[in-house]
C-alpha cells in the first residue's frame, strides 16, 4: 500500500495519536505538563464531537516550516539551500510575520560590544543578505539596526523564497499535528480548499506563539507580556511648525518612505496572546485609540495634513510561548561572552539591560551565542523550534523576541533541518561540527 493511502486510511481510522482536545486556562508564568489539555477554554464548558473523515494529503516533503514570519524565511530558505524538498505555510498573505506585516520595522539588533569593547556587526547570513538587498533598493535607513520599508521587506523575502526553490502556501493555518510516538509525521492545515495534511520528514515550528510545539505535547513556559499594535502616519513632511500654536506631538520615527513614520505602541502589560478574545478586544480597543490619537494630532496647529496610512495587519503579540529544550539560554550566558560548541550564530543588543542589579546600556552589552540545543525540544525527534518561542530565561525576553535573533534561529534551524534529511537522523543528533561548517558555508558569523 502506498505510504499517501496508508495514512489517509490510518488518519481516517486515528490510529496516528493527535495529542490531547480538552480546555485549560492559560496561567500568568506556567509550564505544560503531560496531564495539560491542549486547546483554549471555551468558556461555556461545552463541546462537540467532530465526525472523523479521510484527510487528502496535500504533499510529502523533506523539511516543512510552520510560520512566514522572520524565523520561517529564513529557516526555509537555509533548509532549501542543503538540497531539501522544503515547504512553507503561512497564515497570511505575505511573508515577514510582524517585520512586515505587524509594522515593526527596525531590524533589531544588527550590533553589539566584542571581546575588545568594539561596537560591530552581528547579524550575517540570510538575515545579512536581506538586509543588504533592502539597502540596494534604498528601502533601508541606517546601518545599525537599520528600518525598512514593510513592502519592500515582502518582496524581498518572496524573491528570496523563489530563488531558493522553497515550495509556498499562503492563506492557510496549521490545525493540528500527525503524531505517532516521538515523531510528527505531518501537520494537519487549513485553507480556502479545505482541510489537507503536508508530512514531512522535519517540523520547524516558526509560529510565534510554538503552536507546533504545543499540539506534539512538548512542555513549555507561557509568559503573558504586552501587546500592541503599531501604525503609519503621512505627510509628516508637511507638518508645519512656524503655525501659530504649534506644539510638538509624538509622531514615530522615520521610514524610508520620505514623509511617513512609523508608530509603535507599548500596550497594556501582562496581556495572554494565547487567548482569541482578549486579542479580539485588544484589536478592537487599539483601532479606536490609534484613530482618535491621530485625529488629536490633526486638530493640533500645523498638523493638518497628517493622516493615518494604514495599521499593521498583525497584532504585536510580543510573547506567549517558551518552549523547554535541550538547554535554557541564561542572561548570564549572554552578558559574559559564554561560547558553546554548538552555536549557530550570534545576536545583539537594542536596549539597556538589567543584570545583577545594575543597568547596563546597549553601548556596554556583549555579543551573544545562541546554541542549536535551545532549538531542540525535549521530546519529539523530528521537530526544532525558531523565533521567539525558543527556550531562553524570560530575564532575556527583549532580545529574544526581536527580528534579528528570529532570522539567526531560524537560519541555524533550517540548515539542521537539512542536514538532518541527509544524515537520515533525528534533529538532536545532527552532527554539530557538520552544522557548524554548513553555517559557515551559509555566511552565518558564529563570533
Amino acid at each position: 500500500m502506498k505510504r499517501r493511502n496508508f495514512l489517509t486510511r490510518m488518519l481516517a481510522g486515528g490510529a496516528l495519536g493527535l495529542g490531547a482536545g480538552c480546555s485549560r486556562k492559560i496561567e500568568p508564568t506556567s509550564r505544560r505538563t503531560e496531564d495539560s489539555p491542549a486547546s483554549p477554554d471555551s468558556g461555556s464548558g461545552k463541546t462537540v464531537r467532530e465526525p472523523s473523515r479521510e484527510i487528502p494529503v496535500l504533499a510529502e516533503t523533506d523539511v516543512l516550516v510552520i510560520g512566514g514570519g522572520p524565523a520561517g524565511v529564513a529557516a526555509a530558505i537555509a533548509a532549501a539551500r542543503t538540497g531539501a524538498d522544503t515547504w512553507l505555510v503561512e497564515r497570511y498573505n505575505h511573508l515577514g510575520g510582524l517585520w512586515t506585516g505587524g509594522l515593526v520595522l527596525p531590524l533589531l539588533s544588527t550590533h553589539a560590544v566584542d571581546r575588545q569593547s568594539r561596537t560591530r556587526q552581528v547579524i550575517f547570513g540570510i538575515g545579512g543578505e536581506m538586509a543588504g538587498r533592502l539597502k540596494s533598493l534604498g528601502m533601508a535607513i541606517s546601518e545599525v539596526n537599520p528600518v525598512i520599508d514593510p513592502e519592500a521587506g515582502k518582496f524581498v523575502l518572496e524573491e528570496m523564497i523563489r530563488e531558493s526553490g522553497v515550495k509556498m502556501l499562503y492563506h492557510t493555518w496549521a490545525a493540528q499535528v500527525i503524531r505517532q510516538d516521538r515523531t510528527i509525521r505531518g501537520v494537519f492545515v487549513e485553507s480556502k480548499s479545505g482541510r489537507s495534511a503536508i508530512l514531512a520528514k522535519v517540523v520547524i515550528d516558526c509560529t510565534g506563539d510554538g503552536d507546533i510545539l504545543h499540539w506534539a505535547g512538548e512542555r513549555y513556559e507561557v509568559m503573558k507580556y504586552h501587546i500592541g499594535l503599531v501604525h503609519r502616519l503621512g505627510n509628516i513632511d508637511r507638518i508645519d511648525a512656524r503655525k501659530p500654536g504649534y506644539v510638538k506631538r509624538g509622531i514615530g520615527d522615520p521610514t524610508p518612505i520620505p514623509g511617513v513614520n512609523w508608530v509603535n505602541m507599548h500596550g497594556p502589560d501582562e496581556q495572554d496572546g494565547l487567548d482569541v478574545r482578549n486579542l479580539s478586544r485588544l484589536q478592537m480597543d487599539f483601532r479606536r485609540e490609534i484613530w482618535e490619537n491621530v485625529q488629536r494630532i490633526r486638530q493640533t496647529p500645523g498638523y493638518e495634513q497628517v493622516f493615518l496610512l494604514d495599521t499593521a495587519s498583525q497584532l504585536g503579540v510580543r510573547m506567549s510561548r517558551i518552549v523547554e529544550a535541550e538547554y535554557r539560554l541564561t542572561l548570564e550566558d549572554t552578558m559574559t561572552f559564554r561560547e558553546f560548541e554548538d552555536a549557530i550564530g550570534v545576536s545583539g543588543a537594542w536596549t539597556t539591560m538589567l543584570y545583577k542589579g545594575k543597568k547596563v546600556p546597549k553601548t556596554e552589552r556583549p555579543c551573544w551565542q545562541i546554541p542549536y540545543r535551545s532549538l531542540v525540544p525535549r521530546q519529539t525527534e523530528n521537530l526544532l523550534v525558531a523565533g521567539r518561542c525558543f527556550c531562553f530565561e524570560p530575564a532575556l525576553v527583549e532580545d529574544t523576541r526581536i527580528i534579528g535573533t528570529c532570522l539567526v534561529t531560524g537560519h541555524g534551524a533550517g540548515a539542521a533541518a537539512g542536514l538532518a534529511v541527509q544524515q537520515r537522523e533525528a534533529v538532536r543528533h545532527v552532527d554539530r561540527s557538520r552544522l557548524k561548517q554548513l553555517l559557515l558555508r551559509q555566511g552565518v558569523w558564529l563570533g
